[in-house]
């Protein structure tokens, strides 16, 4: 009897603390809803606790908290874009026309025999049989006895016509070569052409020759980003910079294999390589600078030929277009500015086409003008305005055995003996990795891009193969920037979803411990700050207090809004500036009356 009231005893004993365990999960809960009521406009990073499992699994992997670690936390100012800045620069880039259902715009202009000419046009309008925007290439009309013609002469400047060595470049004196070895066909052999159409004949002469065919309009379009074609009797897509537009097929489509087979070779002959039945896959740069892959016939693709074309702009995506696109806010830029000037390491993380590249070149505008960088790059992308830069980029190999090949990882290994102050690498993925990490590891500052949506994601890549790093090295990272692009709003935008930073790797855990220190609010299209790790051990270096880190982003803040309110987006311009801010601070404050 005596056992099993002791059995009794202790099953109560159990039930009590069970019931105690849950009240002060109760309390617990009531106070950070407290806590985050009376906290108006801050949402706190570390999701409150939660019963549910699933819940408490996604918040431990989101945002590590760490212990007895000195955070400070990031200034904040309260200044935003207004709609004006957006509307004056959305104007300047694409024009007044607010009616995005009829949006045209000149794409091709030529001085043809002495006289200016507009040949193409870009009309965008909404095609009521498909119930979509297209995009139409509008050219001349011409007659299929002028196509002939066109056809006629470009067999004979193939077969007659010797460029002079070292002209290829040269865009006007190959124009101007093409006009005249034409004009001396027509004359020997008596084609009768109308003087009104002869400038358009040439003009497709010159398209069909040094130009880019059908697709040329396209290319000479600096508002497209992307341009695709998946085979024939399918139409030809692009992606437009306007944020109300992004991805729409076009009116241009190839309509045979030969066609599309002809014009893949003479593609990729312009890379200096070429397509064949044994070498199918092509992924090389243009003369223009334009990314490309390409593949050719149907072994491998069941359409036939197919081809991408990645654009950049000619002037590359600076600092203040980033605030203007809302890809980041003030308090963010002037943060990223803080870590690249003071030498920190970066990785610029996302998806495909979410502006990682772009989002790396317009941060390292930030660095002064007199540290020595090396880039180094599969396709030369960035361009800086820095002297003391040299880019680099790998080499393929040719044939089988690949011959005279020069990877990243070989161009890493030697800019090390170069004494760079700052190495960036285009794009993070091999073994190229390890040289990065070890160079961080001993001083320099390293940034790059980086295929990855998420910091689980990032981790799996790091560590498995073929990157392979050991969990040690990634403490000497000091932040990542994760970049989307998404519809929100009816435009397609680019945002930084979430800025890491990265503590340390913890050893009992085996994972990497860390903080976010911004992260994107949907609701509002607006960025939260928190603390961060970084600034604080920034600080130390630097002997600055709370004041001093303010002090320091209200300057950079305020510079900022100098060259937004001025409109100072040249990366040669900003660079001018941040030439001041280095060498001349005192002058700057003057100017942007700090």
């Amino acid at each position: 009897m005596n056992n099993l009231y002791d059995f009794i005893d202790d099953v109560i004993d159990v039930v009590r603390k069970k019931i105690e365990i849950k009240r002060k999960l109760n309390e617990r809960n009531e106070k950070i809803n407290i806590i985050q009521s009376t906290n108006n406009g801050y949402q706190p990073i570390y999701i409150p606790l939660n019963n549910n499992k699933y819940e408490k699994r996604k918040k431990k992997k989101e945002n590590k908290k760490v212990h007895n670690t000195n955070l400070v936390s990031i200034p904040s100012e309260n200044r935003k874009i207004t709609e004006k800045d957006k509307l004056k620069f959305f104007i300047e880039l694409y024009g007044k026309n607010e009616n995005i259902n009829q949006y045209r715009y000149p794409l091709t202009k030529m001085n043809i025999l002495g006289k200016e000419y507009i040949f193409a046009y870009a009309d965008i309008s909404w095609d009521n049989e498909y119930g979509e925007l297209v995009y139409h290439v509008v050219e001349p009309n011409i007659s299929e006895n002028d196509r002939k013609i066109i056809n006629s002469i470009i067999d004979d400047l193939a077969r007659t016509s010797e460029l002079p060595l070292g002209m290829e470049k040269n865009e006007e004196y190959m124009k101007n070569y093409i006009i005249r070895q034409s004009l001396n066909i027509i004359k020997e052999k008596g084609y009768r052409i109308d003087p009104n159409k002869l400038p358009y004949i040439l003009y497709y002469i010159i398209r069909d020759t040094i130009g880019y065919g059908i697709i040329d309009p396209l290319m000479r379009d600096p508002l497209i980003e992307d341009i695709s074609c998946t085979g024939i009797n399918y139409p030809i897509y692009i992606f437009h910079r306007n944020p109300l537009i992004g991805e729409i097929k076009t009116n241009l489509q190839f309509n045979s294999d030969e066609e599309l087979d002809n014009f893949v070779i003479k593609l990729s002959v312009r890379t200096g390589r070429i397509v064949s039945v044994a070498n199918p896959l092509l992924d090389a740069a243009l003369p223009n600078g334009a990314r490309i892959q390409i593949t050719f016939g149907k072994d491998i693709s069941r359409r036939g030929s197919s081809f991408t074309i990645r654009k950049f702009t000619e002037d590359p995506f600076t600092p203040i277009d980033l605030l203007l696109y809302g890809t980041v806010d003030f308090n963010m830029l002037a943060y990223l500015w803080t870590l690249v000037e003071e030498g920190r390491s970066l990785l610029i993380s996302g998806g495909t086409a979410t502006g990682k590249t772009s989002f790396l070149n317009a941060i390292s505008l930030f660095i002064k003008s007199e540290k020595k960088i090396i880039s180094i790059e599969d396709t030369a992308e960035l361009k800086l305005p820095h002297p003391n830069w040299l880019s680099e980029v790998a080499r393929p190999g040719y044939g089988p055995n690949r011959y005279g090949e020069v990877t990243m990882f070989d161009l890493l290994k030697a800019a090390l003996r170069q004494r760079p102050d700052y190495i960036i690498v285009g794009e993070v993925r091999g073994e190229e990795a390890y040289i990065l990490f070890q160079a961080m590891a001993t001083g320099h500052a390293g940034l790059g891009t980086i295929h990855a949506e998420s910091f689980e994601a990032l981790m799996d890549r790091l560590l498995s193969p073929p990157i392979n790093l050991p969990p040690s090295l990634l403490e000497v990272l000091d932040g990542v920037v994760f970049l989307k692009r998404l519809r929100y709003q009816g435009k397609y935008v680019r945002r930084v979803d979430k800025i890491y930073e990265i503590i340390g790797f913890n050893k009992e855990k085996k994972d990497v411990d860390r903080i976010i220190s911004f992260k994107w609010n949907p609701k509002d299209d607006s960025y939260i700050s928190s603390e961060s790790y970084v600034l604080n051990k920034i600080a130390e270096i630097r002997n600055w207090n709370k004041n001093d880190i303010e002090t320091n982003f209200k300057f950079k803040i305020r510079i900022l809004e100098y060259m937004l309110e001025n409109n100072i987006r040249n990366y040669r311009k900003i660079a001018e500036i941040m030439s001041m801010y280095y060498n001349d601070p005192d002058k700057l404050m003057s100017l942007v009356g700090f």
